[in-house]
């Protein structure tokens, strides 16, 4: 398989590279927010230590060339940057980089790009911060790349794009 390179630009101005190569596959409100896969749960509470990932951080990246960070999917619904903060930027219904909204690119269920629409061609890519692609952040079940998206599939449907 022929190797895709990919490069992010983040917002602090460095770019993150990512090296496609192979697929890695994984067998708002609060209550609207109840039902997201294990793999996005939030740190105990009563911890006085930084969270530590048990598994990598997982963030989204979406747009033309996916360089539009989108957050992070498996982050503290406290952490600034977390897809499950409904008060940041990543989490918000309004904002323009938000999976939550529906009327921009990210979240609608008609844009090419949007994690909402069940026939799109370049949704969201998931990564790591080392650079490893895990799949796509979508409602399309039959994209190629879908990988551990899979896993999120449900939440997408029954929560982020049905709010």
């Amino acid at each position: 398989m022929r190797s895709r390179h990919h490069k992010f630009r983040l917002r602090n101005g460095l770019y993150l590279l990512l090296i496609c190569g192979s697929i890695i596959g994984a067998g708002c409100r609060s209550t609207a927010r109840q039902g997201v896969p294990q793999t996005i749960t939030a740190p105990p509470a009563a911890s006085s230590q930084p969270h530590r990932y048990s598994s990598p951080k997982l963030m989204i990246f979406g747009g033309e060339d996916h360089g539009t960070y989108l957050g992070c999917l498996n982050c503290s619904q406290y952490a600034a940057d977390s897809v499950l903060n409904r008060y940041g930027t990543y989490g918000s219904s309004y904002s323009t980089s938000s999976i939550w909204n529906h009327y921009n690119e990210f979240g609608s269920a008609y844009s090419n790009f949007g994690a909402c629409n069940q026939y799109a061609t370049d949704p969201p890519v998931i990564v790591d911060s080392d650079g490893n692609f895990y799949g796509r952040l979508t409602l399309n079940q039959y994209h190629a790349q879908i990988g551990a998206g899979k896993s999120y599939h449900d939440w997408l449907e029954n929560t982020v794009c049905n709010e």
